[in-house]
């Protein structure tokens, strides 16, 4: 049988099966909603988020500025009379002293603090001295993805054996879609130049590990 009778007599089951063919492929190709995950672009590439994970690392960033007394804004002083029974040496021995002042300010949500020591002399400020220890905040953000699955096409042969003298040979088209199902076509002929056409369906089998 030519390959012309061979479809002229089959015509109808062809049709058939072609259009069955057709059907899961619009299904298969339809079938592509997200489902509620998310997905980006990489590149011009769509991947689905698996997760997100979010990193918060502070860092201790410690400053020490030391500034002079001159250097430093201060009001005018406004001079009072002084009492006439005052001691003298005691004055002057205060006049001299270094007194040094220390305040630590602890800064809120644990972001560190700051040490402000003040020295002085003779009724005015001879120095500041600021020590920071700021926790500096960094945020990392890490994005886990996966490629999506996407729709394959393979094309072969196939060589089979009817009987000890009757020898088959074909090609093949196979679909695979996002979803792991395949769907095939294949045609050949045998040893006596007879021709046969196929339609294959194939799903997924999950196997537990």
């Amino acid at each position: 049988m030519t390959t012309f009778n061979f479809i002229k007599k089959n015509f109808s089951y062809l049709v058939i099966a072609a259009l069955v063919i057709v059907i899961f492929f619009m299904r298969s190709c339809n079938g592509t909603s997200n489902g509620g995950k998310e997905i980006i672009k990489v590149d011009g590439k769509k991947y689905e988020v698996i997760k997100r994970v979010t990193d918060t690392i502070r860092v201790p960033v410690v400053q020490t500025v030391y500034k002079p007394g001159k250097d430093i804004i201060h009001e005018v002083i406004n001079y009072v009379n002084i009492p006439a029974n005052v001691d003298s040496l005691a004055v002057v021995k205060d006049y001299f002293a270094t007194r040094v002042y220390k305040d630590t300010l602890k800064l809120e949500g644990d972001l560190g603090y700051i040490t402000v020591t003040d020295s002085i002399t003779k009724n005015a400020l001879a120095g500041r001295l600021w020590n920071s220890n700021v926790n500096k905040t960094t945020i990392n953000n890490t994005i886990y993805l996966k490629e999506l699955p996407r729709t394959q096409l393979y094309i072969g042969g196939s060589l089979g054996m009817q009987r000890p003298e009757n020898l088959t040979i074909g090609g093949n088209l196979i679909l695979k879609d996002k979803k792991d199902r395949m769907y095939g076509l294949g045609y050949g002929v045998n040893s006596q130049l007879n021709s046969y056409f196929q339609a294959s369906m194939l799903w997924k089998i999950s196997l537990k590990k």
